[in-house]
C-alpha cells in the first residue's frame, strides 16, 4: 500500500475551508507546519490523491511514501513515553519486553492509520485530563477514537459503559487489535459519528481538529451527562471555540496547552 504526502500552502482565512475540502478529497490527516498570515500543512492520502482545480491552486509539492517506510519510521521514534506520573504509552512492539514501573498503567499501541498513539500533544492533554476527571463505575464516550487509546484508558481507569466511534471506514480491526493488546474488552464501537450514538454518558472525549469538531458540538453535547472533554484545538483557535462552546450550553472548567494545542475541560 502506497501513501502520499502532499504539502499546502493558503491564506490564514482560507484554510478551514480548504481542510475540509482536503478531507473530503479523502485525506486520512492533515498536519499543520506552521501558521500566520498564510498556513503551511502537510496532508495524507493513500494511493493516489485526486484533487480538484481549487486544491491544486493551493499546491506545493507531493511525494510518495510506502507503509514500510511508516513502519520502520515507527519503530525509530516510537519508544515507551510517560505521560503522567503514572501512565505511560508504548508501542505494541514493546509488550513483554517493557519492563514496566510499579503501579504504573501501560497502553500498549498499533501505530496503524488510527489517530493515537499518544505522541502528540492534544493526545497528552486529553490522557490528563480523563485520569483526573473519570471516577471508577462512569459512563464514557469517546468521539472520533481512532486507535482507541482514550476508550481503553478509560476502561483499565475502571469506566463500566464505553462506547467509540469513528467516521473513518476500516479502523475497527486496528481498534479491536488496540483493545486485545491490552486485555480489555466490553467496548462498543459504532462506524459512524456522535449522531450514530444514543444515551447521555457521564464523561464525554473528543479530540478532533477544530474544523471538524466545530458541527459535532450539538451532538456531543445531547450525549454529555456531566462534563466533556476537547482537544485538538490550536492555541490561535482558543478564543473562537470558547465561543462556540457557550453557544451550544457547555460551560468551561478548565483548560490546558502543550505546544500550540490546547485542550478544554467543559460540564453541561
Amino acid at each position: 500500500m502506497e501513501f502520499r504526502e502532499v504539502l499546502f500552502k493558503v491564506p490564514a482565512s482560507e484554510f478551514d475551508r480548504v481542510s475540509v475540502e482536503v478531507f473530503e478529497a479523502g485525506a486520512l490527516g492533515v498536519e499543520i507546519l506552521s501558521e500566520g498570515n498564510e498556513v503551511l500543512f502537510k496532508a495524507f492520502f493513500r494511493g493516489n490523491s485526486k484533487l480538484s482545480d481549487g486544491l491544486k491552486a493551493f499546491l506545493v509539492s507531493e511525494s510518495l511514501l510506502k507503509e514500510r517506510d511508516w513502519n520502520e519510521e515507527w519503530k525509530k521514534h516510537f519508544r515507551p513515553l510517560r505521560i503522567t506520573e503514572r501512565i505511560w504509552v508504548a508501542p505494541s512492539w514493546e509488550k513483554g519486553k517493557f519492563v514496566e514501573p510499579e503501579g504504573s498503567l501501560v497502553l500498549y499501541i498499533y501505530p496503524g492509520r488510527g489517530f493515537g498513539t499518544g505522541t502528540h500533544e492534544t493526545t497528552q492533554l486529553v490522557i490528563e485530563l480523563i485520569e483526573e476527571t473519570l471516577n471508577p463505575g462512569d459512563s464514557f464516550l469517546d468521539v472520533g477514537t481512532g486507535s482507541g487509546i482514550l476508550s481503553i484508558l478509560s476502561k483499565r481507569l475502571g469506566a463500566q459503559k464505553v462506547v467509540a466511534c469513528d467516521i473513518q471506514e476500516g479502523i475497527e480491526e486496528e481498534f479491536f487489535k488496540n483493545c486485545s493488546l491490552n486485555g480489555v474488552s466490553e467496548i462498543t464501537f459504532i462506524e459512524g459519528s456522535v449522531d450514530r450514538v444514543s444515551g447521555t454518558f457521564d464523561l464525554v472525549v473528543a479530540n478532533i481538529e477544530k474544523h471538524l469538531l466545530l458541527p459535532l458540538l450539538e451532538g456531543i453535547y445531547e450525549r454529555t451527562g456531566k462534563r466533556a472533554i476537547f482537544s485538538g484545538i490550536l492555541t490561535s483557535q482558543r478564543e473562537e471555540f470558547l465561543e462556540e462552546l457557550k453557544k451550544v450550553g457547555f460551560k468551561p472548567l478548565s483548560e490546558r496547552c502543550k505546544g500550540e494545542w490546547m485542550a478544554f475541560l467543559c460540564e453541561k
